[in-house]
């Protein structure tokens, strides 16, 4: 009896490994089959389009048009470091991330340049970015980008980054002081039209509609002097109407002294 049980139950045993094998080894070679064919498959993965993401001031279609030359082309075949140049010579383009996905899409993802200013330098008009570098305006540039301040009066650029001129670190330093103080003081940053650099602490701006020459000078303390501004405008400006001064200088910290239009060499 209890041989028989015992034998009984060997057999039950060997016929469940034999269950098993017959269900293990296929599933086996069909992950082995797959996994061959996917390796396969991605060996062959063909670009077929290019995802632009990031980009507001530089046209995305532009990007993509420029890299048709890698469509059709083996993805894993694509040498990401000449993407990455290519796009990295546009304008407005600072940084530059290539990436490559198995379904054909080679994704660029762009870091744009921050426009800071306006600058008017040899008869033609550029956008200054965070970092001085002036570039030709974006397409769109008057809709897509407002309230930059407009600036003349720097000097020769003689530096050159990638192709693109860039202005000196005191005219860039006195450029993003002025246009981080105009942004704190709105009442101010409505009238502002243009701010002229002048060396000799005689920096100054104008606003539109008024011939007056507001003095600001070149050492800093923009925002106080802004206000002053608002103040002297609400309060004399307004009141005596434009056209009556032809200097306003605001660098002293008590006292705004002007020079009448009449009186002014």
């Amino acid at each position: 009896m209890v041989d028989s049980a015992g034998t009984g139950t060997g057999a039950s045993a060997g016929g469940g490994w034999k269950a098993f094998l017959l269900v293990f080894f296929p599933v086996m070679l069909m992950l082995v089959w797959l996994s061959f064919a996917a390796s396969e498959w991605q060996k062959d993965v063909r670009v077929r389009s290019v995802a632009v993401d990031g980009a507001q001031l530089v046209s995305s279609a532009a990007v993509a048009k420029g890299l048709g030359r890698w469509k059709g082309k083996n993805i894993h075949d694509v040498d990401t470091s000449a993407v990455s140049g290519r796009v990295a010579g546009m304008a407005w383009v600072k940084h530059v991330r290539v990436g490559q996905e198995l379904n054909g899409v080679l994704r660029v993802v762009v870091r744009e340049r921050v426009p800071l200013a306006e600058v008017f330098f040899g008869g033609e008009r550029f956008v200054m970015d965070s970092e001085g570098v002036l570039l030709p305006p974006p397409a769109g540039f008057g809709t897509r980008v407002q309230g930059l301040v407009k600036v003349s009066g720097i000097p020769s650029p003689s530096l050159r980054e990638r192709g693109f001129l860039r202005v000196d670190r005191k005219s860039l330093g006195l450029v993003k002081s002025f246009s981080e103080a105009l942004s704190g003081v709105p009442d101010a940053a409505i009238l502002v039209r243009e701010l002229h650099l002048e060396g000799s602490n005689e920096s100054w701006f104008s606003v539109a509609g008024d011939p007056a020459r507001f003095i600001v000078g070149n050492d800093g303390d923009f925002k106080e002097k802004l206000e002053k501004f608002g103040i002297f405008w609400q309060s004399v400006i307004s009141k005596k109407g434009y056209g009556c001064y032809r200097v306003v200088d605001l660098r002293f910290r008590d006292r705004v002294f002007t020079t009448d239009a009449a009186t002014a060499p």
